[in-house]
């Protein structure tokens, strides 16, 4: 409207669209403390993304630490599984020679008495 046209009216005209942009003010107002609320929650919504993506990262690290020392671990128990077999093979080997020494000397001895 011009204010040629606004001078026109009557004041109780006046005063509805006074009333109706204060109206219009006031619902544009909430709408903006909405948005406003919107956007604040997508924003902690992001965050918390990044958070969980930071998370998973530090998961990520705890996990392969992890798995790294396991499998030193069972590389330990194998070398040392493998150790044991070889100590045990000696230790089979000595007791067969040993036990053929025995069986010698009981056979000399008793090819002796004869």
């Amino acid at each position: 409207m011009t204010d040629k046209e606004f001078r026109k009216l009557k004041r109780s005209d006046l005063i509805a669209i006074i009333y109706e942009y204060q109206k219009k003010q006031e619902e544009l107002v909430k709408e903006i403390g909405e948005l406003r609320a919107q956007l604040e929650s997508k924003n902690l919504k992001i965050s918390k993304a990044g958070s969980i993506a930071e998370a998973v990262v530090g998961l990520d690290l705890l996990f392969e630490t992890a798995q790294k020392t396991a499998d030193d671990y069972i590389e330990q128990v194998r070398l040392a599984n493998e150790e044991a077999e070889q100590k045990a093979a000696e230790i089979i080997k000595q007791a067969e020679k040993e036990a053929a020494e025995i069986v010698s000397k009981a056979r000399n001895k008793a090819d002796n008495k004869k």
